[in-house]
C-alpha cells in the first residue's frame, strides 16, 4: 500500500504538468478549426482533411519514431554510468525523424475542397521538422524526470498562437483568411522548437546532451529495431481515425465537417492519458534501469486505475453536453445534427481510446512495441475497420454512424487485450535484465551495474 500511494502521487504530479503541456499542443489544431469553422463549411472540411493527411504522411510515422526514444532515454538516465547516453540516443530520435520527413501526396476531393487543402498542405510544411525535432526534445528532458519543460514552452507559445490565428485569419489588417491558419501553426512550431532548446540550455537537461556527434550514427538500427515497430503501433491505430475522416468525407462536406468537431474532441479528451502513458513510460523506464521490478509493476497497474478514472470522467460531461457541442465550431444545424448522434459512440472511443494511449506508454518503456503493433493489426483492420465500411456503405447503410460503430468496436478490442497482456503475461524480473542487455548492445558505453533487489524507496 506504501508502495502504490507513491506511485500514484508520483503519477499524478507527473501528470499535470505533461497533460497541460499535451492539452496545449493539441489546442493548436482546436484553435486552427475554430478559425476556419466560421468561414464555412467547405473551409472547414478543406482543414480537416489536410489534418488528416499531415497526421498520416508525417506526425504519424515521425511520432512512431521519436516514441522508441521512451524505451531507450528513461532506462539510460539511470542505468547508464554516462548520462549524456541520453542525449545520444536522442540524437539517433532527430536522425531518424528527419530521414522520415517526405513530400506529401494529395488525395482527390470536390474541386473546391481540393483547392483549399493544397493550400493548406503547402504552407504548413514550411513548419514540419521543428514539430517532430520538439517531440524528440520533449522526451529527452520528460526522460530525465523533467516533466515541466513543455509546460513552460507551451505557456509561453499557446498564447502567442491563439493571437496569430485570430489576426492571421480574421484581422483587417493582416488577415489572410483561410492560408492564415496553417501559416499561425508554422510559427508556433518554430517557436516550439527554439523554445524547447533555449529551456535545455538553460536547465540541468543539457549534463544529458553530450553535445552533436556522428557516432550516433553506428548501430542507430538498434534504434530502428524498436522505433519501426513503435511507428508500425501507432500506425495500426492512427491510420484507422484518418480512414474514417476519409470514409465521412464520402459522404459529403457535412459528414466531413462534424467528424472534424469530434475528432477535435477526441483530441482534446486523448491528452490527459497520453501524459499519464508518457509520464508512466518515464516511471517504469528509470524503475527498471535501477532494477527496481516491484516498483515498475506497481507504476503500470496505478497508472491503468487512473486512466479509467480520467476516462469515465470525461464521457460523462461530453454525453451531458452532446447536444451543444456542434455549435462551439459552427452555426450549421445539420452539423450539429450529426455531432449529437455521433456522440454516444464518441464517449467509448474516447475512454478505450486514451487508455491504448496510456498502456502504450508502458510497453514503450518495456520495449514491446511490437506486440502492441500485433495486437492493433486483427484489432482496426480484421474487425474494426471492415464492420465499419460494410456497417456505412453496405447494406445497412448507417453511413457515418456505421464507421463509428466499427471504430468503437476495433478501439476497445485493441485496448482490452493489451491490458489482459499486461496484466497476466509480463515477467517483471525478466524484464529488468532484458532493459539491461538492450542498452549495452546500443550504447556507446556499458551500462552500470543493478540489483535484482527492489526496494520501497522512492526514485528520484
Amino acid at each position: 500500500m506504501a508502495m502504490i500511494k507513491q506511485e500514484a502521487s508520483w503519477l499524478a504530479l507527473s501528470s499535470v504538468p505533461l497533460a497541460l503541456s499535451y492539452f496545449c499542443q493539441n489546442s493548436f489544431v482546436f484553435i486552427s478549426m475554430l478559425s476556419v469553422g466560421r468561414l464555412g463549411v467547405n473551409e472547414l472540411a478543406a482543414a480537416s482533411l489536410s489534418v488528416m493527411i499531415i497526421n498520416f504522411t508525417i506526425n504519424m510515422p515521425c511520432i512512431g519514431l521519436a516514441c522508441a526514444l521512451e524505451t531507450f532515454c528513461g532506462t539510460a538516465y539511470t542505468a547508464a554510468k554516462d548520462k549524456t547516453q541520453v542525449g545520444f540516443h536522442t540524437q539517433r530520435g532527430l536522425v531518424a525523424v528527419t530521414l522520415q520527413l517526405m513530400p506529401m501526396a494529395m488525395i482527390g476531393q470536390t474541386a473546391e475542397v481540393a483547392a483549399l487543402c493544397g493550400v493548406f498542405l503547402r504552407v504548413w510544411l514550411l513548419g514540419s521538422w521543428p514539430l517532430v525535432a520538439f517531440e524528440c526534445l520533449k522526451r529527452f528532458v520528460q526522460a530525465q524526470g523533467i516533466m515541466q519543460a513543455g509546460t513552460w514552452v507551451m505557456a509561453v507559445v499557446c498564447p502567442i498562437h491563439i493571437v496569430l490565428s485570430q489576426q492571421l485569419v480574421w484581422s483587417p489588417h493582416v488577415g489572410m483568411g483561410f492560408v492564415g491558419a496553417p501559416l499561425a501553426t508554422v510559427i508556433t512550431n518554430w517557436l516550439l522548437f527554439l523554445g524547447i532548446v533555449g529551456y535545455i540550455a538553460c536547465s540541468r537537461a543539457k549534463q544529458a546532451w553530450g553535445g552533436l556527434t556522428l557516432t550516433c550514427l553506428d548501430g542507430i538500427w538498434e534504434f530502428y529495431k524498436l522505433a519501426i515497430p513503435s511507428a508500425a503501433m501507432m500506425a495500426c491505430s492512427w491510420s484507422v481515425f484518418e480512414l474514417v475522416t476519409f470514409g465521412s468525407s464520402i459522404f459529403g462536406a457535412v459528414s466531413l465537417a462534424a467528424q472534424a468537431c469530434i475528432f477535435s474532441a477526441i483530441g482534446m479528451t486523448y491528452q490527459a492519458p497520453a501524459a499519464i502513458g508518457s509520464a508512466t513510460a518515464t516511471r517504469v523506464g528509470n524503475a527498471l534501469g535501477r532494477g527496481k521490478q516491484r516498483r515498475a509493476r506497481t507504476a503500470s497497474y496505478v497508472s491503468i486505475c487512473i486512466g479509467y478514472i480520467v476516462g469515465i470522467s470525461c464521457a460523462i460531461m461530453f454525453y451531458v453536453n452532446r447536444h451543444s457541442w456542434g455549435y462551439i465550431f459552427t452555426d450549421d444545424d445539420a452539423v450539429v445534427e450529426v455531432c449529437s448522434r455521433l456522440m454516444p459512440f464518441f464517449i467509448f472511443v474516447q475512454t478505450f481510446d486514451g487508455m491504448n494511449g496510456l498502456v502504450a506508454g508502458i510497453l514503450r518503456a518495456l520495449g514491446k512495441q511490437s506486440l502492441g503493433a500485433m495486437l492493433a493489426f486483427p484489432s482496426f483492420w480484421v474487425l474494426g475497420v471492415p464492420i465499419g465500411f460494410y456497417l456505412g456503405m453496405g447494406a445497412p447503410g448507417l453511413q457515418i454512424v456505421g464507421l463509428w460503430i466499427g471504430l468503437t468496436i476495433g478501439i476497445t478490442v485493441f485496448a482490452l487485450a493489451q491490458q489482459a497482456f499486461i496484466f497476466c503475461a509480463i515477467d517483471w524480473r525478466h524484464e529488468v535484465q532484458v532493459c539491461f542487455d538492450r542498452l549495452a548492445v546500443s550504447s556507446t558505453s556499458k551500462p552500470a551495474q543493478h540489483h535484482a533487489a527492489d526496494d520501497y524507496g522512492a526514485i528520484a
